[in-house]
């Protein structure tokens, strides 16, 4: 992987850094709910973000050609 320039950089990063930060949004919100069930159901959606956004962003990335 090369690249070449630094708004190409960041037009690969900021996506993944927005997924990481949108998980740990979910994570912490998860660990406030006092509530069993919406808890796991945050934790398990801050799990699907990382193991499916992150794949299918650099998937998206290759596609058009950032990677």
């Amino acid at each position: 992987m090369r690249i070449g320039t630094l708004s190409q950089a960041l037009w690969l990063l900021v996506p993944l850094f927005l997924v990481a930060f949108a998980a740990g949004a979910l994570r912490a919100a998860a660990a406030r709910q006092a509530e069993p069930g919406r808890r796991r159901l945050l934790q398990l959606l801050w799990v699907l973000l990382l193991l499916v956004g992150t794949p299918l962003w650099l998937f998206a990335a290759a596609t058009l050609g950032l990677i």
